[in-house]
């Protein structure tokens, strides 16, 4: 995906048969799979089975009905998900690739190690196209699945759950609240995963646009929910929200069953008030967690949340806006809950500016994109170099564990699997540049605006 100058090592593949030919290597597997099915208990053939790629497992569904009847149980479903979660976490790397070798500019996702070299391990073809020259935002990626949402330019409601091990996706229904109904809206949305059912989860929170004497987004936001189990948004009454959040640039964060969004009141006149809005999946119900006292009345403007191992984080950033942002604070709530627990974790600083602060690594360490789209691994006292650029503001970074979600309710997709590796070019395209950095600085004003009203 990436130019790196080393070569790219693949993942660990499971075989049954050291033939070179993959055909017969196929067929002596599955010979091998049927006879095993035979002779082993239950319990041992499906703790065998859990342990198999999603992609092996797809395979293995034709070789009888009751293995097909078996994947597709919520049962296997969740012990294949938790064998992948107990594995050495990868990593999911988006970026907006710059070069023009392809008709169309392109979102480039990899999987990567969190080693010391961030190696690449797989490049993931992205069947999508946005319906402006631009890139989805990725609301977030739980157990395998990733969520996109064609946001970034104009009323569109194209929301997409993608799970790429097993190439399907699915798109979601036309949301209750749209623009031809209420007229201008904002909205954030947030994806997560319901312990208590099983049931991945997408949660709207839309904001109307004022009218007479009440000027800017409305407060209470009117709030729907999409459950993968029955497939339709449904309409939550009494969200008494009292919170605005921030227009384009919101962040969402799943940590403990729950959504988390960075949320304000009050005004630059005024004075902000910021808290942690969270959503709870099971419940569907938002509760508040109060920040650090130094973050309360900062510009919401300068903080996003994100995960942090079974907790959360917040990224401060110094003076976000339109212009060059030299550095940034990380604060951690230590004990997820204990508000009493937020803390410090560093300040980092970078020449030549901070554009957006992505996540963290297992070590620690910080990954940032600097203002000309050029991405470092930051700790107190160091700054790592990671030979990565990608169009400015299009980077994501999050886990990912490989799963069979999708499997019975998403449509199949069509990959490239030809071996070639797209590359986000160093040197990059100057077209496609001025025009995400156009596009960066119009939505830097319109937030700036909009917190101004």
């Amino acid at each position: 995906m990436y130019r790196e100058g080393k070569s790219k090592p693949s993942y660990s593949r499971v075989s049954l048969s050291h033939s070179t030919n993959p055909n017969l290597s196929l067929s002596l597997s599955l010979s091998l799979c049927v006879k095993m099915s035979d002779y082993l208990p239950r319990e041992t053939l499906i703790n065998i089975l859990t342990r198999l790629p999603a992609k092996t497992l797809l395979r293995f569904r034709c070789i009888c009905k009751s293995w097909l009847s078996l994947f597709s149980s919520p049962d296997f479903t969740s012990a294949h998900l938790r064998t992948a979660a107990a594995k050495p976490p990868l990593l999911l790397l988006r970026g907006y690739s710059l070069t023009g070798l392809t008709p169309r500019y392109k979102e480039l996702y990899s999987l990567r190690s969190d080693d010391a070299d961030f190696t690449s391990l797989l490049d993931l073809h992205c069947p999508f196209n946005t319906r402006t020259a631009n890139f989805f935002r990725v609301v977030g990626s739980c157990n395998g699945v990733i969520c996109l949402s064609d946001d970034l330019l104009g009323y569109t409601y194209t929301v997409i759950l993608w799970n790429p091990a097993i190439r399907r996706y699915l798109t979601l229904p036309m949301p209750n609240i749209c623009f031809e109904d209420y007229g201008p809206y904002m909205f954030s949305l947030g994806f997560g995963f319901d312990p208590k059912t099983n049931d991945h989860k997408v949660v709207r929170i839309v904001y109307l646009e004022g009218s007479g004497r009440v000027k800017g987004w409305v407060v209470p936001p009117k709030v729907e929910v999409y459950a993968l189990s029955t497939g339709v948004w449904k309409t939550l009454k009494g969200s008494k929200i009292g919170y605005h959040m921030v227009e384009v640039f919101w962040s969402s964060a799943f940590a403990n069953g729950g959504v988390h969004w960075t949320a304000y009141s009050g005004g630059k006149s005024t004075g902000y008030c910021n808290v942690v809005l969270v959503f709870d999946m099971g419940s569907e119900v938002f509760r508040e967690v109060k920040l650090p006292e130094k973050l309360v009345g900062a510009s919401p403007l300068d903080l996003a949340v994100t995960g942090y191992k079974d907790t959360i984080s917040i990224f401060q950033y110094d003076k976000r806006g339109p212009y060059c942002c030299t550095g940034f604070t990380v604060w951690v709530m230590k004990e997820y809950g204990v508000e009493e627990s937020w803390g410090k974790l560093f300040t980092g600083s970078l020449n030549g500016g901070v554009s957006t602060v992505l996540g963290f690594r297992k070590s620690g360490e910080v990954v940032v994109e600097k203002w000309d789209g050029t991405l470092v691994s930051c700790q107190p006292g160091k700054i790592k170099k990671m030979r990565i650029r990608g169009g400015k503001e299009s980077f994501y970074l999050g886990t990912y564990a490989e799963s069979l979600i999708l499997l019975d309710e998403g449509k199949c997709v069509q990959t490239e699997d030809n071996g070639s590796s797209d590359e986000v070019d160093s040197a990059g395209n100057a077209f496609v540049a001025r025009s995400l950095e156009k596009n960066s600085l119009r939505h830097h004003l319109f937030a700036a605006t909009a917190l101004n009203p």
